[in-house]
């Protein structure tokens, strides 16, 4: 967590004093995913490539996107949540020399036992408890750091969902869906679009970022126990009772 911490505020401070000279990056492989959501098929333990046939282009005028089809990739597709806990996925990255664009196909599986209102992604450093938003350490949102993109223009694409009518960025790195549902032993699809951003001077400052999923579970009432109804019988039972020996 420290040389996390390290290399955020690095690259906030190179932000401060500004610099010249810009580098991209291009994503060259994938980890398998972890969390405590994360179900019980098995992931093998290996890193997926990713070819990037057009770095430094952020597909508005590429012959066509770079993509990566059925992340995570090839230890672990679809992921399978066994809770509603979170599944983090590094991918790591090197520098090429411009900005690049990748289009993310995915499928999720719900295997709990709750009912999903909505589904949050997430970008970040670390996984699991060493797991940092770049919102935590002020650096500005869209500034060195990958995200979720948003622009329709030219051949990207909006982000898309097969049980979730609405994809909204918040801002702060994270990408929610809502609009819809998903009950347990269902599946849905998801596509979005990641920007790999300019770094400063060349620095190569951090080597991996993090995709973050966590589903939103539907809030349900809170059902009344059965010693609690059991109890207020006994009490309507004394009072009739009572009011029948006055009688």
């Amino acid at each position: 967590m420290t040389r996390i911490t390290t290399i955020l505020g690095t690259i906030l401070a190179i932000f401060l004093c500004f610099s010249e000279v810009a580098q991209a990056r291009t994503i060259t492989s994938i980890s398998p995913p972890t969390g405590l959501g994360l179900g019980d098929v098995f992931c093998a333990q290996v890193q997926t490539t990713v070819v990037t046939p057009y770095p430094n282009n952020d597909n508005s005028v590429a012959p066509s996107p770079n993509q990566i089809v059925k992340f995570p990739g090839s230890s672990c597709t679809p992921i399978t949540f066994k809770t509603n806990d979170s599944v983090d996925t590094q991918v790591f990255v090197e520098p090429s020399g411009g900005i690049t664009e990748y289009f993310f196909t995915q499928t999720v599986v719900n295997n709990t036992s709750s009912i999903w209102d909505g589904f949050t992604f997430q970008i970040g450093f670390g996984v699991n408890d060493n797991f940092g938003s770049p919102e935590l350490i002020l650096v500005p949102p869209g500034f060195a750091i990958p995200n979720f993109d948003f622009s329709v223009s030219g051949t990207d694409e909006p982000p898309t969902s097969s049980k979730f009518t609405k994809l909204d960025r918040d801002g702060s790195y994270r990408l929610l869906a809502s609009g819809g549902s998903v009950a347990p032993g269902e599946s849905v699809d998801f596509t979005f679009s990641v920007d790999v951003p300019d770094d400063f001077n060349g620095e190569n400052l951090y080597q991996s970022f993090t995709i973050r999923q966590v589903p939103i579970a539907r809030s349900l009432p809170r059902p009344t126990s059965t010693s609690a109804v059991l109890g207020l019988l006994v009490i309507m039972g004394a009072g009739f009772a009572f009011r029948q020996k006055l009688l």
